[in-house]
């Protein structure tokens, strides 16, 4: 009896502690016992297949889905990070043009405990004889394992230009942020899957090297900035 007991156990709880790491206790267990895998570093020529999206498909594509709907996706769109994109049709890459809000340094609270996190909004021109107005789409960058120094090199009004290339920014958290006086803002918590080059801020300032985390803190919230 208690044999056929641990083995009922083994197939009904051991198999979904594997399948879901993104679960902050599965994730904890497996790193206890050695088997969580480590984030990858992706090649630019290996990296997953994804949708590229720019910031007016960022909002068409993520703006219609209510609470429920984005509470699945964020969930299954963590997971996919965890166990190295194994499952790829959520993945999406983001590119446009946005301007930086703010910029701090990550911390043992943070969901990623090394480097730095930037805040920006989307710029976008209607056609070619207006410039670049707001868009409500907001987007946070976390490049882990950014030296904090990097922090002071990106400041708020500064421009940053996103391509996939060279980093394959990756969608990691959607967050819909509703407004009374105004349409709603879409934010998106990214994250570079590729770390071949070294991260350009503006203005000429130095160069910095980004990694992927070795360990994530997973009853950290997500997005990195609140409201």
């Amino acid at each position: 009896m208690l044999c056929f007991c641990l083995a009922a156990f083994s197939w009904l709880k051991i198999p979904p502690i594997f399948a879901n790491p993104q679960d902050p206790q599965n994730y904890k267990l497996l790193d206890k016992i050695k088997r969580l895998d480590p984030i990858e570093a992706f090649s630019a020529l290996e990296s997953p297949e994804g949708y590229i999206a720019n910031t007016q498909n960022l909002y068409s594509k993520f703006g219609s889905l209510n609470a429920n709907e984005l509470e699945v996706l964020n969930e299954n769109l963590i997971k996919n990070y965890v166990t190295n994109y194994k499952q790829q049709t959520l993945n999406t890459y983001i590119q446009g043009d946005f301007k930086v809000i703010k910029t701090r340094v990550l911390t043992e609270e943070d969901r990623f405990k090394e480097g730095i996190a930037i805040k920006a909004e989307a710029m976008v021109k209607m056609n070619k004889f207006t410039k670049a107005q707001p868009f409500p789409v907001w987007i946070e960058i976390i490049l882990p394992n950014a030296p904090a120094s990097a922090a002071e090199s990106i400041v708020k009004g500064d421009l940053i230009e996103i391509n996939k290339n060279p980093f394959f920014a990756s969608v990691l958290y959607v967050q819909r942020i509703e407004r009374t006086d105004n349409d709603h803002i879409m934010s998106f918590s990214v994250v570079p899957l590729v770390y071949e080059s070294p991260w350009n801020p503006p203005r000429k300032q130095a160069k910095f090297n980004i990694s992927p985390p070795v360990k994530l803190n997973m009853d950290a919230q997500l997005p990195i900035f609140k409201l």
